[in-house]
């Protein structure tokens, strides 16, 4: 994930027609993302950037395999680190480095989740034999690469309010290895439940720091669009949906074995032609060199690992 370098500029609130009393500069910008409520701090701007996250992680999830998943956004709430950490678990958990925050951005994911989507990703049902602790180098894998695809779906959720580009720094099942904030600091968490099987009842939980959000309150908060090309961000969004449901066609040729033609001629129901199975596997997309992976079997079922993602003029 990269970040880039964006030049903001604070945007002016309209003049009131009669105003009792002429707002400050800081409570024109701190209306922005928070403003001052009456047991503590109210975030207004974090609604919407909830509500387009929702839609992002429903469209992740059902192109991970899952297409008729929805995703149901229940009420924010401010909790501190040691309870958050407490009613995920047992959980994955993914912190990203996101300034201009003033502090990380965490996520919490139901461990059973994850194991769900490994086996849907390598060609099961999302059914779970049992519950266990440790995971799987190939799950750790899986975990690390879903916790960059969110990481990506939370910069364009908050893309209008803010330019953040978070970075995936740590991806751990145990919360004190987060090292992010002290057991009582405040969060302020959203929470994400998937409906349908096989995932109903699932959550994923977003927390930022209280004090990351208060810090950024008197920051240029919202983008400069004056130098833009004036693309539609509605536009944009939907094509962006669109192409994430196209299907590529991915193929792997195991052996191409080669026999005399009187050899050919000769065979009958039952007889055997003989493969010698390369250590590595080509993977190509769409008829261009895409990866090399291992053959095996996960789940049952006959997969291939991906080892080896090319680089080159066939991939970008």
């Amino acid at each position: 994930m990269t970040t880039s370098t964006k030049t903001v500029k604070a945007v002016k609130a309209p003049a009131a027609p009669a105003p009792a009393a002429a707002a400050t500069p800081a409570d024109t910008k701190e209306s922005l993302l928070l403003r001052r409520a009456a047991d503590g701090y109210a975030f207004p701007a974090l609604e919407g950037v909830a509500n387009q996250f929702a839609r992002s992680l429903r469209d992740l999830i059902r192109a991970l395999g899952a297409p008729t998943v929805q995703i149901e956004r229940s009420g924010a709430e401010q909790v501190s680190f040691a309870e958050w950490s407490a009613s995920a678990a047992p959980a994955i958990f993914w912190r990203y480095h996101a300034p201009p925050l003033k502090g990380p951005v965490m996520l919490a994911g139901s461990r059973s989740l994850l194991l769900q989507l490994v086996d849907i990703f390598y060609g099961g049902r999302g059914q779970l034999a049992a519950e266990r602790e440790e995971l799987t180098d190939a799950e750790d894998r899986f975990a690390a690469r879903l916790g960059r695809d969110i990481g990506m779906q939370l910069a364009a959720a908050w893309r209008g309010k803010l330019a953040i580009e978070p970075e995936l720094d740590c991806v751990t099942a145990d919360p004190a290895k987060l090292a992010a904030v002290r057991a009582d600091d405040e969060l302020f968490v959203q929470r994400f439940t998937l409906r349908g099987a096989p995932f109903e009842g699932r959550t994923i939980m977003c927390a930022y720091p209280v004090a990351a959000l208060r810090g950024i309150a008197g920051d240029e908060l919202l983008p400069d669009m004056q130098g833009n090309s004036g693309g539609d961000p509605a536009w944009s969004g939907a094509l962006d949906r669109a192409l994430r449901d196209v299907r590529m066609p991915v193929r792997s040729v195991l052996a191409r074995p080669e026999i005399s033609l009187v050899k050919l001629l000769a065979l009958e129901v039952g007889d055997i032609i003989p493969l010698n199975m390369p250590r590595h596997v080509p993977v190509t997309v769409a008829g261009r060199s895409f990866a090399l992976g291992s053959i095996g079997e996960a789940n049952g079922n006959a997969a291939i690992m991906i080892d080896h993602i090319e680089k080159g003029p066939d991939h970008d």
